[in-house]
């Protein structure tokens, strides 16, 4: 699955109300996103609009486990995001992150799947709690059923066609 996330978007749902500029707010917001997203096997594109000098620098990185892309010149974040789906030849895993009414319209229109940014980080903080590394699972069973479940499971080991107890 590919993520086209519009990244200003994304920020304003992070931060809420800040006094900091787009830029600081944007180079605070790599740490989150990279915990966020630190093991997932979907590709994650982030995109800022661009100014002339920020899309040749630098930041247009390409670090796992997202990409930051800036649209380049003349075009806006959503325009370029736009432009992706439209170039894209698997429309059927592509999903647009964002809660901009008129990119969500405009990306319908192109058949490609919307998710808000509020939905978006449920998913990835709700996938995150569920692989985390060490974790034991919790058993919601309790003890006579356990027992129960073993007790099937001792007479299957020594006939393993008894099925009238499952």
């Amino acid at each position: 699955m590919r993520y086209i996330v519009d990244g200003y978007n994304l920020i304003f749902r992070v931060f809420e109300s800040t006094w900091q500029s787009l830029e600081k707010q944007r180079d605070e917001v790599v740490p989150f996103l990279w915990e966020l997203f630190e093991g997932t096997n979907h590709q994650i594109d982030i995109v800022f609009d661009s100014s002339p000098e920020h899309y040749f620098s630098q930041h247009n990185r390409r670090d796992p486990p997202f990409h930051l892309l800036f649209s380049p010149p003349p075009l806006n974040a959503d325009k370029f995001i736009l432009e992706l789906c439209h170039g894209s030849k698997k429309k059927k895993d592509l999903t647009v992150v964002s809660s901009d009414k008129h990119l969500i319209l405009s990306t319908k229109e192109l058949f490609v799947s919307t998710m808000s940014v509020e939905e978006f980080l449920a998913h990835f903080r709700h996938r995150k709690k569920k692989v985390k590394k060490g974790d034991k699972p919790q058993i919601s069973h309790s003890p006579e059923k356990i027992a129960r479940y073993r007790d099937i499971f001792e007479k299957r080991a020594n006939d393993p066609m008894t099925f009238e107890d499952l």
